[in-house]
């Protein structure tokens, strides 16, 4: 009994008060960030002895030597290796497009429905089926062919490329080990970067649209697939092996069979990314609606919003029909019988023969390729324009009270507060401050890669547009943070909230980036805030999945056992839940800071400024070299980005 009561006399440790901590550090670091702004703001400007000011020359060289050898009589092997890519891609581009417009426009529509109604149900045929008749309504059937044809080329290769790799992925640890930081890195790059490299390698034209939209459309793939293999269980493959299965058959007979859902599933996600891509590929001779949107933000933005939601119809038919033709097509949801299947077998017959007699009575009575006839487009113009005058009328209560406000607080205190800051601070206190930052937030190793990234963007003469875009990331990755934790969490606690964002979140992550920033264009030009607001809601919907998920996959014994200790609600949300959730929402946190780079320097296109205008000056204006610096920059900063977010969940992981 005494030896309990002096148990119970022995003094706590009490919790070290949070300004010794890390915390602490933090806002020490930050502090003396300050003071030296205040101190010595616009002394110390990036030196020119630190910049490789030659490097745009050199680059523009090497792009003329690359044209003037890439089209001699007698190239080299390395020209004929990427001309005869090159060439090949446009000719499977145009090969699918002339084919689909051989078969006419109505012949087009038949194999489009059909093939979905046989595979898919009815209710996905009609969504295809509607989404024709949106394109002829909008008076863009031509463009949306050869949008689909892109599509369909650059994911045909893509899964080419991405399914075999990720099935060797899933099979060898080794392999997934080797191969992960080269996805990493093409998914931490904005699509953006892309551009100018390929354009250099590939000229301008479709082929080299192909090229940019595999790059972007393959990780999924690769990631997908592999994860699927793994997840087959283990005692699965073992007995396929115990009853001398070979290595072959145990793939093509267990582990393919059991991850089907997630194959289909990194196809569905493929088609996704590649009809994203194909959207800003339009500047780099991409053809199609793509092409419509970019220079129809300049010259025709009624005609550019309507390439935007004809995107957005394909998008969401595509995404539709694929997942139900995986569902219908699940072996697990359905029990063919010999007669099942010889029905089956008909009725695929029959679907065919309608197609073909379809095209060939098309043909007889003279169907055009495209749908020529009526449309809607004059008419829903006249309505877009009022729109468009109205949103942007200074006299409106919209643009009063709404948009104009809200567009010019973003400025006045946010963007360029920040962008002024960083710039007029003097840049050791930058890169240091920066580094120390990443230092406490992830570790050694993660603010040694903040230091050398934040180095090149400098070093390759970037400096002050790569603050400017590392201000608007970081405007809009708190935006994001902000709305995708509350939405997140409160999505976890109430199932109805739930319910009414899931659909709300489908339709946001199947849109294309380029889509978002379209209608911001009109309703706050101011500069900056378009790509701002439009990466918010690009990258908010993924926070909110991963913070919902993260707070109900918390375990229900450690939610218990606080119960039991009498929590309330509300303390084992903020207690228990949030903190155990953690990773999850970090990586939410990762994932929403790349996807608002992505789209911030997509602003570019509409002026937004810094890195992202100056990759669109490089196209526009033939200045290679200078789209391939910001190109570079844009690269340091998505890395920087990526490995200070994730740098503490790494080191968990591999602990």
């Amino acid at each position: 009994m005494a030896v309990a009561e002096a148990a119970q006399r022995v003094p706590r440790a009490l919790p070290a008060p949070w300004w010794r901590g890390r915390k602490g550090a933090l806002v020490l670091v930050v502090l003396g960030m300050i003071i030296a702004f205040l101190g010595w703001k616009n002394t110390a400007p990036w030196p020119a002895w630190l910049t490789w000011n030659s490097l745009i020359g050199y680059l523009d060289n090497f792009e003329v030597w690359l044209s003037n050898n890439r089209n001699v009589p007698d190239p080299s092997i390395f020209f004929r290796i990427f001309n005869g890519f090159s060439n090949f891609l446009d000719h499977l581009v145009s090969w699918l497009t002339s084919f689909f417009f051989k078969l006419t426009w109505v012949g087009t529509v038949a194999l489009g429905t059909l093939v979905v109604l046989r595979y898919g149900g009815r209710r996905a045929a009609l969504i295809v089926l509607a989404a024709f008749a949106s394109y002829a309504m909008l008076g863009l059937w031509e463009e949306s062919v050869e949008t689909f044809a892109l599509v369909l080329a650059a994911v045909s290769l893509s899964l080419l490329v991405g399914l075999p790799i990720g099935v060797l992925a899933g099979r060898s640890s080794r392999f997934h080990r080797t191969i992960t930081p080269v996805l990493d890195a093409m998914q931490i790059i904005p699509a953006f970067a892309y551009l100018m490299p390929v354009v250099i390698l590939f000229s301008v034209g479709p082929g080299a649209a192909v090229v940019t939209t595999m790059i972007y459309a393959i990780p999924p793939a690769i990631r997908i697939t592999a994860l699927g293999i793994r997840g087959v269980p283990a005692n699965t493959v073992e007995a396929a092996t115990a009853l001398g299965s070979t290595r072959r058959q145990v793939l093509t007979k267990v582990q393919l069979p059991l991850a089907r859902r997630m194959v289909l599933l990194g196809v569905n996600q493929t088609i996704l990314f590649a009809l994203s891509m194909v959207v800003i590929a339009g500047l780099i001779g991409g053809q199609g609606l793509g092409d419509v949107v970019t220079n129809g933000l300049y010259t025709d933005p009624v005609r550019a919003i309507f390439a935007g939601a004809a995107i957005v119809i394909m998008a969401i038919a595509l995404d539709r029909s694929t997942e139900a033709m995986a569902n219908r097509t699940d072996p697990a949801h359905r029990h063919l019988t010999a007669a099942k299947s010889r029905h089956l077998h008909r009725y695929t017959l029959a679907c065919a023969a309608v197609v073909g007699l379809t095209v060939l009575l098309a043909r007889l009575f003279g169907a055009s390729s495209v749908w020529s006839r009526w449309t809607a487009q004059d008419w829903l113009r006249t309505y877009v324009q009022k729109a468009l005058d109205y949103v942007q009328d200074p006299s409106t209560f919209l643009f009063q009270h709404i948009t104009n406000p809200i567009g010019n607080f973003l400025v006045q205190h946010g963007i360029e507060p920040l962008r002024n800051f960083f710039i007029e601070l003097p840049w050791p206190v930058t890169l240091a401050g920066l580094a120390l930052i990443a230092y406490l937030i992830s570790g050694l190793r993660p603010a040694l890669v903040a230091l050398v990234m934040l180095f090149v963007c400098g070093w390759v003469g970037e400096w002050a547009n790569s603050m400017g875009t590392f201000a608007q990331v970081l405007v809009a990755t708190v935006l994001t943070v902000i709305f995708g934790f509350i939405f997140g969490v409160w999505a976890a606690e109430s199932r109805r909230v739930a319910k009414i964002v899931r659909p709300i979140n489908d339709v946001l992550q199947t849109l294309p980036q380029l889509v978002y920033i379209i209608p911001f264009v009109y309703l706050m030009p101011v500069s900056g805030v378009p790509g701002v607001v439009a990466s918010v809601l690009y990258a908010t919907p993924v926070m909110i999945r991963l913070v919902q998920r993260g707070v109900q996959d918390v375990s229900p014994e450690s939610i218990e056992a606080a119960t039991s200790f009498g929590a309330t609600r509300r303390q084992v949300l903020f207690k228990v839940k949030i903190p155990l959730a953690r990773d999850a929402i970090m990586l939410g946190v990762n994932q929403a800071i790349i996807m608002v780079l992505a789209v911030v320097v997509i602003g570019g296109l509409v002026g937004s400024g810094d890195l992202g205008y100056d990759v669109v000056q490089g196209l526009q204006r033939n200045a290679f070299g200078l789209g391939m610096v910001a190109s570079i920059a844009i690269l340091a900063l998505g890395i920087m980005l990526d490995r200070v977010t994730q740098g503490r969940v790494r080191e968990r992981k591999r602990a």
